[in-house]
């Protein structure tokens, strides 16, 4: 029993190591990454025109790191206060929000996420898996854009 234990576990070891050097992670420009939080903003019914009201800066750890391995985060503020933290996954393209847990599945998001995920050759995660790799017991899925009127 331990034998075959062992032998499973070297076999998924090494189907890891497979997959992981047929995975590309994509470096995606900034202005890219802030284009998608723009796309959310709007999504999310917030007219951003206004930039003195409106902004978006890429955040980091204090050593420059990323919030979250393998995303790229972007805060949206409004009036200096954050909003959301954005956070792009580097090799999907999902957007997440891990400090509220949602996941914007909006429909103009998809061909930045089909493109990232031809780039970096592989499989959009599932909202478990998202939910996993940010710290969330589960995602909000939002798929319908808000109404910009009243924001």
């Amino acid at each position: 029993m331990h034998k075959q234990l062992a032998s499973a576990a070297i076999v998924f070891g090494l189907l890891l190591q497979v997959s992981q050097k047929n995975t590309m992670m994509v470096h995606v420009p900034t202005s890219q990454v802030v284009s998608v939080a723009q796309m959310i903003a709007r999504d999310e019914g917030y007219d951003i025109q206004d930039q003195d009201v409106y902004y978006f800066d890429l955040l980091t750890t204090s050593d420059g790191k990323p919030l979250l391995p393998h995303f790229t985060s972007i805060g949206f503020y409004i009036n200096g206060n954050i909003r959301s933290a954005i956070s792009i996954n580097d090799a999907t393209g999902q957007a997440v929000d891990a400090t509220t847990c949602e996941l914007f599945d909006y429909p103009d998001l998809k061909s930045f996420q089909e493109k990232m995920i031809r780039l970096s050759k592989v499989k959009p995660m599932s909202p478990g898996e998202l939910a996993t790799d940010i710290g969330c017991k589960s995602l909000k899925i939002l798929t319908a854009s808000v109404s910009r009127s009243g924001k």
